[in-house]
């Protein structure tokens, strides 16, 4: 199996694209199980596998796994809205952030056997006077190969007159130095999705939505799936919120995000079921023709993609070997496994053995024994994923946050010897005894890289 953080690649086997389901009552976390003794045993088995991320408060939201044309499993989990208590149900309706590319890759598709534009075109033919537009073509925006800063927001003005849009952004992005020769790298990429919309928007005459509706969504029967607009009233929103920061235990309300500058890379809501749907029309003539999925997404044995953005974490994923789907979408920011879950779960439907997540919630919290560690660190330029700035160890009533200045970034959720779970960076912090003449440390280590714990230089 290949598979990329964000995004991956796909193998070619026909399918068919399920009916639609029944809508289940938005007042209990509905369950839709297969019938049979099989789809009841993976329901229990979800159902444990969740249950220490539930716990930790990093996950609620809804799955849906399926084999073949037939879901076996989908079951909202935890609340979709927290102040009125509402439950999330598979009708729920979710941001999905970064799953958006897959929809602008199959509307460039879409065009591209209309004779719109080619892949292989340069960006100067759609968008004349672009910067470096002659050595820019269509199919590095679509593969981050070119060179676009990774930009999808510019400063939002709460008083302005007008909001940001679309156009403005391109615009930005037009000025702001390329990161590398185009074609010369690979570097993930949203201002390049944008600059896709950009495009789709030129070719077609139409809004990236109206144009990703008339060719993609509704051939393909996707009714709850659109692009959301600022202010717009989502019904059936799961509304998003991220692990407290300075507590061990709930919830807060997520940062605020503008959708006006998120055309093309992550400005789509949708639903499990929408989801599956898409899944399924994978390598058939629906809505492109198979020839053409092969082109923008080539063959492996399994595609998966991610996408995260403030409130919400999402994955979807297909197992063509075994014929299995799984779609997970949480509206947790915090929940940075959820590509974790969404293998493990694919792995479970196909018949494989998957351990229990080993975090824990239910180990106490020894202030006393991290006293001797309190106190402010820094990493090694270009160590840790999230930046350079030097973090503290601070104590906060009974629980003890680490920090960056004034704002508190996780509450550290104890795990036994020595480790914690830090939820809102998904990482594993751990205390180092002092060493014979040496001082105590620690060092942290993100969980969704393949990177080695680094160690953290305390500086006071």
């Amino acid at each position: 199996m290949r598979a990329l953080f964000l995004s991956s690649l796909l193998l070619a086997v026909p399918a068919g694209g399920p009916g639609p389901a029944a809508a289940p009552s938005p007042g209990s976390n509905t369950v839709v199980l297969a019938s049979g003794a099989a789809a009841q045993k993976l329901g229990k088995r979800v159902d444990a596998y969740l249950e220490p991320y539930v716990a930790l408060d990093l996950f609620q939201g809804t799955v849906l796994v399926a084999r073949g044309d037939r879901v076996l499993f989908e079951k909202g989990y935890g609340l979709a809205n927290v102040e009125l208590g509402v439950r999330n149900t598979p009708a729920q309706v979710f941001r999905i952030a970064s799953l958006t590319k897959v929809f602008t890759q199959v509307l460039l598709g879409r065009l591209v056997e209309q004779d719109r534009l080619a892949l292989d075109a340069p960006l100067s033919r759609y968008l004349p006077g672009f910067p470096r537009g002659d050595s820019i073509t269509i199919d590095m925006l679509r593969l981050h190969r070119a060179g676009i800063p990774n930009l999808n927001s510019i400063p939002f003005d709460e008083e302005a007159s007008a909001p940001n849009t679309l156009d403005s952004l391109v615009r930005v992005i037009a000025k702001t130095p390329l990161d590398f020769p185009p074609g010369s790298r690979r570097r993930y990429s949203n201002g390049g999705y944008a600059v896709l919309a950009a495009v789709i928007e030129k070719v077609t005459g139409q809004s990236y939505a109206d144009a990703l509706g008339e060719r993609v969504l509704r051939p393909l029967g996707l009714t709850h799936t659109f692009e959301e607009a600022d202010g717009m009233l989502v019904p059936d929103r799961a509304y998003g919120y991220t692990a407290s920061p300075s507590l061990r235990h709930g919830l807060v309300l997520a940062p605020f995000q503008q959708m006006a500058t998120k055309s093309g890379g992550g400005s789509l809501v949708s639903t499990a079921g929408d989801l599956n749907r898409l899944l399924r029309a994978m390598y058939t003539d629906r809505p492109i023709q198979a020839g053409t999925w092969r082109t923008l997404f080539p063959p492996d044995s399994v595609f998966t993609y991610q996408g995260r953005c403030p409130g919400y974490n999402v994955f979807m994923g297909r197992d063509f070997t075994h014929d299995v789907d799984v779609v997970v979408l949480c509206n947790d920011y915090a929940a940075g496994m959820v590509g974790d879950v969404g293998s493990d779960l694919i792995a479970m439907a196909s018949g494989r053995d998957v351990a229990k997540p080993r975090w824990r919630a239910d180990v106490k919290l020894d202030a006393s024994r991290v006293e001797p560690f309190l106190g402010t660190y820094q990493p090694e330029p270009g160590a840790l994923p999230y930046g350079d700035d030097a973090v503290t160890l601070r104590r906060r009533g009974d629980d003890i946050v680490l920090v960056r200045g004034l704002q508190p970034l996780d509450a550290l959720i104890p795990q036994g010897d020595d480790a914690y779970l830090l939820r809102n960076l998904w990482s594993e912090l751990r205390l180092v005894p002092a060493g014979a003449g040496g001082a105590p440390g620690v060092t942290l280590r993100p969980l969704w890289f393949t990177t080695d714990a680094v160690p953290l230089k305390r500086v006071r």
